[in-house]
């Protein structure tokens, strides 16, 4: 079984190619990563020796075909997306680039040389928010999209064009839409590695709200 992981050097990501190459050592393991901001090789570095690295855009259509062409997986997992809400706020237009176009690259890669699966990891973020005073509500698989951000509007976009290339072209998809994260490699502009490095060198500690020194958005990770 040979797996291609995408954004396999960022956060997330990078824990789930531990797991599989853990879990799964007969596996072959190609790791897709452009190493933007987040992207990160010494998430890898333990394990260099049991996967395959190539640095490349998802969005650039002849570098993913010839990836495919090159490499033939079995099963593609997507985790490869800009991902920081604030950064969307500022510029969007990376986001659909990345999280939608990259997206439609991938799949009509995966429609060109054939798949067994495509995997999009997506997030809770396209369901938008609940009221605080609500504790009772819960989001469930059959809430409505309904995105708050360019980030999550991204993101829901490229869960609807999963959901078209099933029904239109019969590619076999699966969707997962996780909820916050945090741990080992976390990138430290989110929540739980920025307040503790803010605190170790007494800086103020950003809170998620609105107030004159407050930052509007802040997460833990959703992505």
């Amino acid at each position: 079984m040979k797996i291609l992981i995408t954004g396999g050097a960022g956060f997330i990501g990078g824990n789930f190619v531990h797991y599989m190459t853990k879990e799964h050592p007969d596996y072959e393991i190609v790791v897709l990563d452009k190493l933007t901001y987040a992207g990160n090789l010494e998430t890898l570095a333990p394990i260099m020796d049991k996967i395959k690295f190539v640095k490349d855009d998802i969005a650039d259509r002849d570098a993913v075909f010839k990836l495919f062409k090159t490499e033939k997986p079995d099963i593609v997992v997507n985790f490869a997306a800009e991902s920081h809400v604030d950064r969307s706020i500022e510029d969007p237009g990376i986001f659909l680039k990345t999280n939608i176009i990259g997206t439609q690259t991938l799949m009509d890669a995966c429609r060109e040389f054939g798949i067994k699966r495509y995997h999009q990891v997506s997030t809770d973020e396209v369901y938008g928010d609940l009221p605080l005073d609500r504790p009772d509500l819960f989001f469930t698989e059959e809430t409505p999209l309904h995105t708050s951000s360019p980030y999550s509007a991204s993101k829901a976009s490229a869960d609807l064009l999963v959901q078209a290339y099933y029904r239109t072209y019969n590619l076999p998809v699966t969707i997962s839409r996780c909820s916050n994260n945090y741990g080992p490699y976390h990138f430290p502009e989110k929540l739980i590695p920025l307040m503790i490095a803010n605190a170790l060198a007494d800086k103020p500690l950003p809170v998620y709200g609105k107030g004159e020194n407050v930052r509007d958005w802040m997460y833990v990770e959703d992505h």
